[in-house]
């Protein structure tokens, strides 16, 4: 049975053009769909190691603003459709989430995908056990296996643990702290920042064509699900690849934050990863084109243009958050904005005195400029 769409990406961004929820959401709920119906049965082979395509994607935006479990429910569904496959409960222990991994085992791998609409939660429901956990199990080795307190041995037999989570800028920067931030767990993620919705008819109602488009997705994903064997990369992917990979190795944090030096490290596997998925959103074979690869770069490119807004409140500097805060302010008033209005705007969170620090430490970085009476972007 042959495929139906060209391009399972594209279809499901046309599927949930309706709704709020800002575009980039659902793409990489799509990426996260494709990553959990393919689960271990396909690979590339790294020498040392072997990569799998599972993925830790975590939604970023303000609380209730951006649709973020609106998002992540359409990508379940879809991928609910696909016979097989293994869940997790939204808020799950460290100790529910072993015995789930371990209970799925069949066809040669313990493979679940988990959704987590709000993923401090689920971070939280184990503490550090449950970070250690994570970022152990993200390389799906062939076995995982730890004892317990009362003597016996937890083991998951060739696991396979593809995530999806949600959360706000504000969680991240109290429950992180700076010395955590882009190593560890934090550097296996790919954070998706947004903080505005689409606007869109508050009653979204799917046209007979997306309806079909919604069974046909369905259809394709299972397809996907059925791919199997080893990926490769042409003789143009691999010459792109590695001129790549050569030029990051002079300044591979093209972002300039420090705190995100881990993933940017990392950045060589993620780049695989989603290079196998995009591949798999066109074609059932198992082979990453130079398109495939570049589209996958191209990606990556623009989910990191927003990725330091992630971080922007993480640090010791106590007014860091409150300076992302005006700063955005100020540019949604095009004409400025006046010392008393921006008071009443964060009067609830800044003195004066407060106030006129942010906007001194904005003005001498740059970023913002004033007339004397109001203040502006630069």
């Amino acid at each position: 049975m042959s495929r139906t769409l060209p391009n399972w990406l594209d279809a499901y961004l046309i599927y949930t053009a309706e709704s709020e929820s800002p575009e980039e959401y659902h793409l990489w709920t799509g990426i996260s769909a494709i990553a959990g119906a393919l689960r271990r049965r396909v690979f590339f082979d790294m020498g040392y190691f072997i990569l799998y395509p599972n993925m830790y994607i975590v939604l970023v935006g303000p609380a209730g603003r951006c649709k973020k479990s609106t998002a992540m429910r359409v990508g379940r569904q879809m991928l609910s459709g696909v016979p097989g496959l293994e869940f997790t409960t939204d808020s799950v222990t460290r100790e529910r989430l072993i015995q789930d991994l371990s209970q799925a085992f069949k066809d040669g791998q313990s493979a679940m995908t988990a959704y987590s609409s709000e993923f401090a939660s689920l971070l939280t429901s184990s503490g550090m056990d449950m970070v250690v956990f994570l970022t152990d199990i993200f390389d799906s080795p062939a076995e995982w296996s730890h004892k317990t307190k009362a003597g016996g041995t937890n083991k998951i037999k060739f696991p396979f643990l593809n995530l999806e989570g949600a959360t706000t800028p504000d969680w991240i920067s109290k429950a992180m702290p700076l010395d955590t931030v882009g190593i560890g767990l934090t550097s296996r993620i790919i954070f998706v920042y947004q903080d505005t919705p689409r606007i869109r008819d508050p009653f979204p109602t799917l046209s007979t064509s997306q309806k079909t488009l919604g069974t046909l997705l369905i259809d394709d994903l299972s397809q996907i699900a059925d791919i199997s064997g080893e990926f490769t990369l042409t003789p143009e992917a691999r010459a792109i690849y590695t001129d790549w990979y050569k030029e990051r190795t002079v300044n591979p944090n093209t972002s300039g934050d420090p705190r995100l030096s881990g993933y940017f490290e990392r950045k060589p596997m993620h780049l695989l990863k989603l290079s196998i998925i995009v591949s798999a959103a066109k074609k059932s074979e198992t082979i990453i084109t130079g398109e495939d690869l570049t589209q996958a770069m191209i990606l990556f490119d623009k989910v990191e243009e927003r990725m330091p807004k992630v971080f922007a409140s993480v640090g010791k500097n106590p007014i860091n958050a409150d300076k992302e805060e005006v700063f955005g302010a100020l540019g949604k008033n095009a004409n400025g904005l006046t010392l008393g209005e921006l008071l009443e705007k964060f009067g609830y969170s800044l003195r004066k005195e407060e106030l006129m620090e942010v906007l001194d430490t904005l003005m001498t970085i740059g970023k913002v400029r004033t007339d004397g009476k109001k203040w502006f972007l630069k």
